[in-house]
């Protein structure tokens, strides 16, 4: 997953760092088809489930499978404006909310 930031709109709230990017070099034929992951547990292309939040500096997304509720993707961007800056616990937190299963009843 490629974290990015077109005229640095996640900065001024106006967007995300996990907006997609068009690609107009790539034709997939006018299909409107449902975009598919791969999930390891079913072992098969599924349907995901997305979540995505911002809170202070940190933001997060995640894809879960709608078969299996698995994690299929996921990615956790904090935004500081130097490097050395140590982690706080709401990263902490997305980090852990970004590896946890969604529970199937």
């Amino acid at each position: 997953m490629n974290i990015h930031s077109p005229g640095y709109r996640f900065r001024r709230g106006t967007g995300s760092p996990f907006d997609a990017v068009p690609n107009p070099g790539l034709d997939l034929g006018g299909s409107t088809a449902i975009p598919v992951q791969w999930c390891r547990t079913c072992s098969m292309a599924v349907e995901t489930r997305c979540e995505s939040y911002n809170q202070a500096q940190v933001y997060g997304q995640k894809h879960w499978c709608k078969r299996c509720g698995s994690v299929t993707a996921s990615a956790v961007y904090f935004h500081v404006q130097e490097i050395g800056t140590p982690g706080t616990p709401l990263l902490r937190n997305a980090q852990a909310w970004a590896n946890t299963n969604e529970e199937k009843g």
